[in-house]
């Protein structure tokens, strides 16, 4: 089976538009919370300083980058995942015959990865390799995460569409 994923496109590009578009809802929740914007991404270097997550209230800048790191690295995990279970779907069923049901696809598959990204992180995982957000945020902020990072699944394809749309009108 010869799967129809292109690696910048389809899996590198939405895993970082998911990761800054997540990376962007942790700051601000942090904020609203009335803790630093930088506290729960540090948070996700407790993989690599278990000892010292409680110190990412005031990360340091090897939190920070640890976090990040760790963050965008599973974002783009994440969206491989993605990318390739769409084009199983789509190899197996009847094509899409227009941009909306594409479109619709992508939305759903996105929506329930991102389900199961958070089943994975918060129950299937061992508590030492949650993302840490828990550290500094409650489930609502934590669920305003995780829709951020399944919009950035699917941003990428709907600004290509958008921006194809508009070459065409041109001409």
């Amino acid at each position: 089976m010869d799967l129809d994923v292109r690696p910048l496109e389809d899996i590198v590009l939405p895993g970082l538009v998911a990761g800054v578009l997540s990376t962007l809802a942790l700051g601000a929740c942090a904020r609203l919370v009335g803790k630093r914007s930088s506290a729960p991404v540090s948070a996700v270097s407790h993989w690599v300083w278990p000892q010292e997550a409680n110190q990412t209230a005031r990360p340091r800048p090897r939190h920070l980058v640890t976090g990040l790191a760790i963050h965008h690295l599973m974002s783009i995990g994440w969206a491989a995942v993605n990318a390739f279970t769409l084009a199983a779907i789509q190899e197996s069923a009847e094509p899409c015959r227009d941009s909306r049901s594409e479109h619709r696809q992508r939305f759903a598959l996105a929506s329930a990865l991102t389900l199961v990204a958070a089943f994975s992180d918060y129950v299937v995982v061992p508590k030492r390799f949650t993302p840490g957000f828990e550290f500094h945020l409650g489930v609502p902020h934590i669920a305003a995460v995780y829709v951020a990072f399944g919009a950035g699944l699917v941003a990428p394809f709907v600004v290509e569409d958008v921006c194809r749309r508009q070459r065409r009108e041109r001409r």
